[in-house]
């Protein structure tokens, strides 16, 4: 965390804003929408996950990677029920919703199995290479055994950064597999998204131009406190049509105007934080390249821990060090490496 963000958070306390619509608070709603796309743009997302793009793409605050992923996967969950209404009117809504399937890596965190859990929606974990990678062959062969068993596949949740070993998940293969039979692709980029501000990790954005939502937690790698997960939708209309609910206690004569967008349609909760402060104020403080710099500054950091675990004969590494994460095991029994994670 950093003294910037925490006086954005001290702040945001104080104003006690609960900004579900724009009217609660236009602040809260509009400076929102200015430093997703200021970190889409620092991350280098395609343009239409922006606010100012003349799409339907945009941003929006979550509380966590966890939460984000359940928008997703709920989101895709409505608009098959809905797309599978018109193709096959001669199911009813209950037998639809029984067929439906999701799929993510086996190297994919807790949170994507819970958000089908929620859902009441299965997400079929499929294995991933023996680099820990999850690709496309293993997505159409899954999808092809479930479309023939009568299922019908909905969402793939891939990883940019897995949390056991920060491994990076195929999307260009997977969004070819998507694609072709009409799957959401959303991308948990939790921690790993970080390195899509860095030129010389540049190769891992290849194919974000290709998925239908992405989260990155700036709690993580941003020196922003928690809570705070960024979430972009190429298609925000498809989130708003699944959780719109209105009443006539939340209408206000400046809805559905464009660049006001009432962010209480985007999310689970009604009410809202005023996070969209503490980041406005450390991009502000720290500004794009301190904020660059910290996130190398990790990046050396492990690479010089990595030299002395390969240096050190009673060590051995098990996953390629990947950003700030370096993954090694004492050499002999398990009981050596489990010994000296307690000691730690």
């Amino acid at each position: 965390v950093s003294y910037p963000s925490i006086v954005g958070e001290m702040l945001a306390s104080g104003f006690s804003i609960i900004g579900f619509s724009w009217i609660c608070s236009p602040a809260c709603t509009e400076l929102e929408v200015v430093v997703m796309d200021w970190l889409a743009k620092f991350l280098n997302l395609p343009q239409h996950f922006l606010h100012e793009s003349e799409g339907t793409g945009g941003g929006v605050i979550q509380g966590s990677a966890s939460e984000a992923v359940l928008v997703a996967v709920l989101a895709a969950r409505e608009q098959a029920v809905r797309s599978q209404q018109s193709k096959r009117p001669e199911l009813s809504e209950s037998e639809i919703r029984g067929k439906l399937i999701a799929y993510s890596s086996d190297q994919s965190n807790s949170c994507i199995e819970k958000a089908g859990v929620l859902a009441a929606m299965p997400v079929k974990l499929l294995p991933a290479g023996e680099d820990l990678v999850l690709r496309g062959d293993a997505l159409e062969q899954a999808i092809e055994r479930d479309i023939a068993a009568g299922l019908i596949p909905v969402i793939c949740i891939a990883t940019l950064g897995t949390t056991g070993t920060c491994a990076y998940d195929d999307i260009e293969s997977l969004a070819t597999v998507c694609e072709r039979h009409g799957v959401w692709l959303h991308v948990d980029a939790a921690y790993g998204g970080a390195a899509f501000a860095l030129e010389e990790c540049a190769e891992l954005r290849r194919g974000l131009d290709r998925v239908d939502s992405i989260n990155f937690n700036l709690h993580k790698f941003m020196l922003v406190n928690f809570d705070c997960a960024a979430m972009w939708l190429r298609d925000a209309n498809k989130v708003i049509d699944s959780f719109n609910v209105d009443r006539i206690y939340l209408k206000h004569k400046h809805e559905g105007q464009t660049q006001i967008p009432d962010f209480r349609h985007w999310q689970i909760p009604l009410g809202r934080r005023f996070r969209a402060l503490k980041v406005w104020i450390t991009f502000r403080t720290l500004g794009a390249e301190g904020l660059r710099a910290h996130i190398r500054k990790h990046i050396q950091l492990a690479a010089q821990f990595e030299q002395l675990v390969k240096s050190d004969e009673r060590f051995e590494m098990v996953a390629p060090r990947a950003l700030g994460l370096v993954c090694f095991r004492a050499k002999g029994d398990n009981e050596i490496t489990s010994q000296l994670l307690q000691r730690l």
